[in-house]
């Protein structure tokens, strides 16, 4: 497992997640584009790749809860 330090939380609104600050250039209330599918298999530990809409930084989303994203690196 991971260290909380690899964690990020996240709203969800409707069917659409948001980070209320991008972990990597501060962006405020920003959208996360990922289908409904790949929120599933997050949720099971499968590894998805997301690009942050704002800087176009890659996000690996190792796991899922229901408040925060675990990622493969230190967002904290």
């Amino acid at each position: 497992m991971f260290d909380f330090n690899h964690t990020w939380p996240y709203e969800k609104v409707m069917e659409d997640l948001y980070f209320n600050e991008c972990p990597f250039c501060r962006e405020s209330s920003v959208m996360l584009n990922i289908k409904s599918d790949a929120i599933k298999e997050a949720f099971d530990g499968v590894k998805t790749h997301v690009v942050m809409p704002c800087c176009h930084e890659k996000l690996v989303i190792v796991s899922m809860d229901d408040d925060y994203i675990w990622s493969d690196r230190c967002l904290r």
